[in-house]
């Protein structure tokens, strides 16, 4: 019984979260509603761990959706509705890192790593190898040589 109950109660609220996010978006044309879900998915949720505000249900994320719906309205592209939030909250509202400036460097490192990390790790490995194979060991050559020149002593 209490299954049940627990898959009612879990059912009811994820329609009413559905309902309310086709909710959201009513009164807004076509291309209002994609620029509401398109600056909606870049904001991050105060309270969610990972989510954008379009994915969360949490209160705090739902009062920001009102103010994203009430400047779609008021006519603001998206650059002007996310420098509003980073005004107000800093970048860290920001899902991504901007593009520009110091926070460049946020986008690029991880891709150096990507393309320089291997060449790095080869030649670590590479001088690693060279030193190894001749540490402490000579060549047979070198040895040979060694015992003509003390034969070579000795004889003479």
């Amino acid at each position: 019984m209490k299954k049940l109950s627990a898959i009612f109660i879990s059912l009811f609220l994820f329609w009413s979260s559905f309902i309310y996010a086709q909710n959201i978006t009513d009164g807004l044309e076509k291309e209002q509603t994609e620029l509401f879900k398109d600056v909606s998915d870049q904001l991050r949720c105060p309270t969610c761990t990972g989510l954008s505000i379009l994915q969360s249900d949490a209160e705090f994320s739902v009062q920001m959706k009102e103010a994203v719906k009430e400047q779609v309205v008021q006519g603001k592209n998206a650059d002007q509705i996310i420098e509003f939030f980073t005004e107000r909250y800093g970048l860290w509202i920001l899902r991504e890192p901007p593009k520009r400036g110091i926070h460049l460097f946020a986008w690029l490192i991880p891709a150096s790593l990507l393309v320089l990390g291997p060449f790095f790790i080869w030649l670590l490995v590479w001088r690693k190898r060279q030193t190894v194979r001749t540490y402490g060991v000579r060549s047979s050559s070198s040895i040979m040589s060694e015992m003509a020149r003390k034969l070579d002593e000795m004889r003479g």
